[in-house]
């Protein structure tokens, strides 16, 4: 006598076993806790925190149509990696008088025409420019203005 004939399960549980080892082959082995340390590696890099860059009190040159003049006081915080706060820290210990000088600089290139606007974002696109080219090892990912005041003087 020859084979037995297949039947209908016979051969579906056939492929049924023959997929379940070749996922088992694709698959291989893994380590579970190496997988956790990835997770977490990647969460805590996607964690931001907000880091106080200081107050910023200015005045701006004096307008030379109405002649008022325009004082500017700004909170300034930044947005970075919650792992990179110790280098931040230290570079600013390190280089807080250039952030400050280089902040109130580009500050006092402000236009009517930005402080108009809602969000603020040329100012806060300049801003952030100056705190990264300060701060090399660890950037800067936004600019927030906590507070602002604007006073004109005639």
């Amino acid at each position: 006598m020859g084979p037995a004939p297949q039947t209908t399960t016979t051969r579906r549980l056939a492929r049924l076993q023959l997929c379940a080892l070749g996922l088992v082959v694709l698959v291989g082995c893994y380590d579970s806790n190496a997988l956790v340390d990835q997770v977490r590696s990647t969460a805590l890099r996607s964690q931001t925190h907000e880091i106080d860059l200081g107050l910023y009190r200015t005045t701006m040159p004096r307008d030379p149509i109405t002649s008022t003049l325009t004082e500017i006081e700004l909170r300034l915080f930044g947005t970075v990696p919650l792992y990179k706060i110790p280098a931040i820290e230290e570079q600013l210990k390190a280089d807080g008088f250039k952030l400050r000088y280089d902040t109130l600089v580009a500050i006092r290139k402000t236009t009517a025409e930005e402080l108009g606007e809602p969000s603020l974002g040329q100012l806060r696109a300049r801003l952030m420019q100056v705190a990264n080219d300060v701060i090399k090892d660890a950037p800067i990912q936004a600019i927030g203005v906590e507070k602002i005041r604007i006073v004109e003087k005639r």
